[in-house]
């Protein structure tokens, strides 16, 4: 038999075979959780942050960035590494366990940690700074700034158990620090005295998808889809990280839901050569103390 004819009536076949299957569809795919989150989830902050991750290049987070270490403290971050224009204090206020971490971070800064930290802001001043007496924090600088002059003490909050919300996209274990500023002054006896008159508290968060030492178990994120996130465990597969078709009805390509975590952020980056690791800052929420709380050492 003629190898070309057999070609030929192969190609027929296979094309008589696809008119009979429903047309192709798009199935879901990582870089479409941001997409899902903006307009079916209704979380523009968490969802910013994703599209700028997959729009950034190929950047892999140290851990001393992470930490906030020298040599990659924020005030040395360029743009590409540190985002402080996406969260605001305002937005994270709206939620219940940021008003309540603040309200426990503003009665319960001053530990002897946030003292020697305190202690240690001002000490660092002394001999540069008028005898009679300078101000310590200028709290309408960025957060980078204060992180670097009068930052004291921080508190962390977020669990995998909280509300899946807008925050919990954007930030899920976040970190809420506190600055001071006050009035510093030598005593006649070699002693310094304090008194704080305003707190200044913003977020830090490192946006990244390392697993640290977890080397056999990659952090879940949920099981998403085109109609959103569920902590259950449906049935359905790895999400994927490149594009892939299939022929079935849309509904039921629209049904499912692939297990995401940690490392298929880690493959997509390696895959596309984007996605780009960043810190997040937020601005910085000022209060007002009712009156000064004075500290000596």
């Amino acid at each position: 038999m003629n190898k070309g004819m057999v070609q030929v009536d192969q190609e027929r076949l296979r094309a008589q075979l696809e008119k009979k299957l429903p047309p192709k569809v798009r199935l879901f795919q990582l870089d479409d959780i941001p997409g899902v989150m903006r307009s079916r989830m209704g979380w523009p902050v968490a969802a910013a942050l994703m599209e700028r991750w997959f729009r950034g290049a190929g950047y892999e987070m140290p851990e001393y960035m992470k930490q906030g270490r020298a040599p990659y403290k924020a005030t040395t971050l360029g743009s590409m590494q540190l985002e402080e224009g996406v969260v605001t204090m305002g937005w994270a206020l709206g939620f219940a366990r940021v008003r309540a971490a603040l309200a426990k971070l503003q009665v319960s800064w001053a530990t002897p940690a946030g003292i020697r930290q305190l202690q240690k802001r001002a000490d660092d001043w002394i001999g540069i700074r008028s005898p009679q007496g300078w101000r310590l924090g200028n709290l309408a600088q960025a957060a980078k700034m204060l992180d670097e002059t009068c930052q004291v003490n921080f508190l962390t909050f977020g669990r995998m158990s909280d509300p899946l919300d807008d925050l919990y996209g954007a930030m899920g274990e976040a970190t809420l620090k506190v600055a001071v500023s006050g009035w510093v002054t030598r005593q006649g006896t070699g002693r310094t005295a304090v008194a704080i008159d305003e707190l200044g508290f913003y977020l830090r968060d490192s946006y990244d998808f390392s697993d640290g030492d977890r080397a056999f178990l990659s952090q879940p994120l949920g099981f998403w889809g085109y109609d959103g996130v569920s902590r259950v465990n449906p049935p359905g597969g790895q999400v994927l990280i490149s594009e892939q078709w299939s022929h079935e009805s849309e509904g039921k390509a629209r049904g499912h839901t692939y297990l995401v975590q940690n490392e298929d952020f880690r493959k997509w980056r390696a895959k596309h050569g984007r996605g780009g690791d960043f810190i997040v800052l937020s601005d910085v929420h000022r209060v007002r103390l009712p009156f000064p709380m004075k500290l000596e050492w």
